[in-house]
C-alpha cells in the first residue's frame, strides 16, 4: 500500500501559516482545539484490517450498543509531533507508544494491530494536519490513537468488529515551572497489581476522576494514588509518573502492574543516567517522605508525562499531614533537556525522534499484513 492510495475525505489545506481559527500557540492549552479530520481503519474477525481513510472528525460515531461504550472495550495512546528549527516535522518515540498500545490491546482482548499500520496512520494524521503543528519550540501536535469495539451487542464478550481512529489536537508547550499540589488519596483505589493499571484504557481514567475531583475540592491540583493494600506507598499522580529526588539519589515507584509504564518516565530515567545520577526503582512510602523531609535529604518531587513533560510538585498533603519539596534545580534541568530532544533543538543520541520525511526510505511504506 503506497501513501498515494489512501482514501481522502475533508482535510485542511497543508498551508504554511498558522490556522486563523486557532489562538496563538501559547494559548492553546491541552486538548481544547480538535483538528478537523481523523485517520481511521476498521477490523473484522477473519477479514483483517481495512484500508485506512481520512475522514471529517464528525463522520465517526460510536453507537450506544457498542462494546466500546457499554463495556469500556477501548485503549488509547498519546504521542506528539513537533516542528524542528528547520521546519521539518518529527514524532517523538512513536514506536514505544505504539508498542504500549499493543500491550494495552492484548490486556483487553482487542485485536492486534500491525506496527506498520500504526506508524503509517500516525504519519498520515500529522501530514493532513501539518498546518496545525505549532512553530518550533512553541508547542506540539498531540495524537490520540484509539482502538475500540464497535460491534453492536448487549452482552459482555470479545467483539468481532473494531476500529482504530486517530484524532489530533494542537497543544501549547507545557509550563514546566508551575508547581503542583497533590492530595495523597488514602481511601479510594485506582488500580492494583493484576488489574488494569498497566494498560492505557478508559477504565483507568474513569476510576481516577472522582478522586481527582475530591483532591481539587481540597485545594489540590490532582490526586496522588497509593498502593491498594496499605494505602502508604506512592503509585502515580493523575496522568503522571512520580519521582523523588534526594540528596544522593533519585527514586521512582517500580512497574508492579498497577501503574503505567510511561514513555516520558523511561525518557527521564535515561536522562538521569546521562546526568550521572543514581536512580532506584523502588517502593516509596509517605512515611519515607516525612522522614527525608525532617532529615534534610528531600530535594524535589516531580511528575512526568506526555502532556505535562516534567512538572514540579511543591507539596503533598493528606489527613492533616504534609510534605514540602523544592529548592533544587533537577526539575528545571530535566525539563530543559527533554524539551531540547523533543523539539529538535539538540542532537538526538537516543534516536528518539522519527523524521516524517524519512519514513518511506526506512521501510514504513510497505503494506501492513491484513490491509
Amino acid at each position: 500500500m503506497s501513501l498515494a492510495t489512501w482514501e481522502h475525505g475533508a482535510t485542511p489545506d497543508a498551508q504554511a501559516h498558522w490556522p486563523a481559527s486557532l489562538p496563538a500557540p501559547e494559548a492553546l492549552g491541552f486538548g481544547r482545539y480538535l483538528a478537523p479530520s481523523i485517520v481511521t481503519a476498521g477490523h473484522e474477525d477473519g477479514g483483517g484490517w481495512s484500508m485506512p481513510a481520512v475522514l471529517p472528525r464528525d463522520a465517526v460515531r460510536l453507537d450506544l450498543a457498542s462494546g466500546g461504550l457499554q463495556y469500556g472495550l477501548s485503549v488509547f495512546e498519546g504521542l506528539k509531533a513537533y516542528r524542528g528549527a528547520d521546519g521539518a516535522l518529527h514524532l517523538f518515540r512513536p514506536r514505544e507508544h505504539m508498542q504500549r498500545l499493543l500491550r494495552s490491546a492484548q490486556r483487553l482482548s482487542l485485536p492486534a494491530i500491525p506496527e506498520t499500520l500504526l506508524m503509517q496512520m500516525a504519519r498520515r494524521a500529522v501530514e493532513v494536519h501539518r498546518a496545525y503543528v505549532p512553530p518550533h519550540g512553541r508547542g506540539s501536535l498531540y495524537l490520540r490513537p484509539t482502538l475500540y469495539a464497535c460491534e453492536l451487542s448487549l452482552g459482555l464478550r470479545r467483539a468481532s468488529r473494531h476500529a482504530l481512529s486517530i484524532v489530533a489536537t494542537p497543544c501549547a508547550a507545557p509550563d514546566c515551572a508551575a508547581p503542583k499540589r497533590l492530595w495523597a488519596e488514602r481511601e479510594l483505589v485506582r488500580a492494583t497489581a493484576g488489574g488494569l493499571g498497566a494498560a492505557k484504557t478508559a477504565a483507568n481514567y474513569a476510576a481516577s476522576l472522582y478522586g481527582a475531583q475530591a483532591a481539587r475540592a481540597r485545594g489540590c491540583d490532582d490526586a496522588l494514588w497509593l498502593d491498594a493494600a496499605e494505602h502508604r506507598y506512592l503509585g502515580e499522580a493523575g496522568t503522571m509518573n512520580v519521582f523523588v529526588a534526594l540528596r544522593d539519589r533519585v527514586l521512582t515507584p517500580p512497574l508492579d502492574g498497577s501503574i503505567l509504564a510511561g514513555i516520558t518516565r523511561d525518557s527521564v530515567l535515561r536522562l538521569l543516567d546521562e546526568f550521572g545520577l543514581r536512580v532506584e526503582q523502588t517502593a516509596v512510602s509517605l512515611d519515607d517522605l516525612q522522614y527525608w523531609q525532617r532529615s534534610g535529604e528531600l530535594r524535589e518531587i516531580f511528575g512526568v508525562g506526555t502532556a505535562a513533560r516534567v512538572a514540579p510538585v511543591s507539596e503533598i498533603v493528606w489527613d492533616g499531614a504534609r510534605v514540602l519539596a523544592g529548592g533544587g534545580d533537577l526539575v528545571a534541568r530535566l525539563a530543559r533537556r527533554l524539551a531540547e530532544l523533543q523539539d529538535g533543538a539538540a542532537e538526538d543520541p537516543y534516536a528518539w525522534r522519527w523524521p516524517l520525511a524519512d519514513d518511506i526510505e526506512s521501510g514504513w511504506a510497505s503494506a501492513p499484513p491484513g490491509v
